[in-house]
């Protein structure tokens, strides 16, 4: 890739994805039953009765649509993320993330979000056809964006 040029740039993407949630389920149960036990030497026979409870904990997918806001300002920029796609603890400074490793080159954008120390999401925008994608721990993100005006007046 070429290095990076001298750039400002505002953009504004309208997409969605899907992000990844933890959830917990909670089983409780109750068993009751007999055995005979022979093997070898030992023997034995009995009964049992009991409750048990366990937790099985996983993942699960959920779609959303969201706006990503992506600032360029010469070799640096930096990223706001839907907050579907936060972990719980992050860094980032009003909702917006530093994009490191940045390349630019007159056809595409590629970083890394900072998000926190083991979630780095990697960011691809393609700057002829305006798409953008973002995947990482946490879910992902597809759309298209537009430069904006970081000047401009308000719609209403």
């Amino acid at each position: 890739m070429m290095p990076a040029v001298a750039l400002a740039l505002s953009l504004a993407c309208i997409g969605g994805g899907t992000a990844v949630k933890p959830e917990q389920t909670t089983i409780d149960g109750t068993e009751s039953g007999s055995f005979d036990y022979r093997q070898g030497l030992a023997h034995g026979q009995g009964s049992f009765q009991g409750t048990s409870t366990d937790t099985i904990t996983g993942a699960r997918a959920q779609g959303y649509a969201d706006q990503v806001d992506v600032e360029l300002n010469g070799s640096t920029g930096r990223i706001r993320l839907p907050r579907v796609v936060l972990p719980v603890l992050h860094g980032g400074a009003g909702g917006w993330f530093e994009l490191k490793d940045l390349q630019i080159t007159d056809r595409i954008i590629e970083a890394s979000a900072a998000v926190n120390f083991v979630n780095h999401p990697k960011v691809h925008i393609d700057r002829v056809t305006g798409s953008i994608s973002i995947a990482g721990r946490q879910g992902t993100f597809v759309g298209t964006c537009e430069a904006v005006d970081p000047n401009a007046q308000r719609k209403f």
